[in-house]
């Protein structure tokens, strides 16, 4: 008389269809912000505009001195395309700045200056 004792796996319960989840901006503008996290943009990333198109959702992120589109297909989640470029000057004001403009006026000062004792010097 032998007794066997079998033991059962422990089933792992799946699903027939996956569970795909809706996309909304606030999704897609995570996905976007990871995906520039990992090609190597560590720096801060804001998010200036999110847009659905047919079946692709475009995101606009804006970086210190770049800006990044980045487009995400709605049903698959995932990278279609991106694209990094320069971030356009808003004011032409704001390429001055103040060390600039110190610098500049210490030359022209001492440039004055030794004018003056120049023409002092020639007698003019």
């Amino acid at each position: 008389m032998s007794a066997t004792l079998q033991k059962r796996a422990p089933g792992v319960i799946t699903s027939a269809t996956p569970q795909t989840r809706e996309l909304n901006a606030e999704t897609v503008t995570t996905i976007a912000t990871g995906f520039l996290k990992r090609i190597g943009h560590k720096g801060s990333l804001k998010a200036k505009r999110v847009s659905l198109e047919e079946t692709t959702y475009t995101v606009e992120v804006e970086m210190k001195k770049l800006m990044a589109i980045v487009q995400v297909d709605a049903k698959t989640h995932e990278i279609k395309s991106y694209e990094i470029q320069p971030k356009g000057e808003e004011a032409s004001s704001a390429s001055f700045s103040p060390k600039i403009i110190i610098v500049m006026l210490g030359v022209s000062a001492a440039v004055y200056v030794g004018l003056y004792f120049a023409f002092k010097m020639f007698g003019l």
